[in-house]
């Protein structure tokens, strides 16, 4: 019973996310950033927070809160395109995140 629960959750916040992509796509990277900022405080409140490596931050992997953080400073320097990619790089691991922290809640160890 929790599997199928769970498996509904799981597909349910992937839809989500496929359903809010083209919002982020049709918002400006001010927008991008402000639904990026609730997302990861949502995420934050399940411990959810995941690290990334992308190409803006070098070879290493970043929480998505110094992620964010880049995507504000893309934006007030003018690169718009830059700050929507990596605020929309941030909403997704938020939710990613969150849908992984829902579904492993009751796992219990396997013998």
């Amino acid at each position: 019973m929790n599997r199928l629960r769970d498996l509904l959750l799981v597909s349910f916040i992937a839809s989500l996310s496929l359903v809010f992509t083209p919002v982020y796509a049709g918002s400006n990277a001010a927008e991008t950033i402000t639904q990026a900022e609730q997302d990861l405080k949502y995420a934050t409140r399940a411990g959810a927070v995941w690290r990334l490596v992308d190409k803006a931050t070098g070879s290493g992997a970043v929480g998505i809160d110094k992620l964010l953080k880049l995507a504000k400073k893309k934006l007030d320097e003018g690169h718009n395109d830059e700050a929507k990619r990596l605020a929309a790089l941030v909403s997704w691991a938020a939710l990613s995140g969150i849908s992984q922290a829902k579904s492993q809640e009751q796992a219990k160890p396997h013998y």
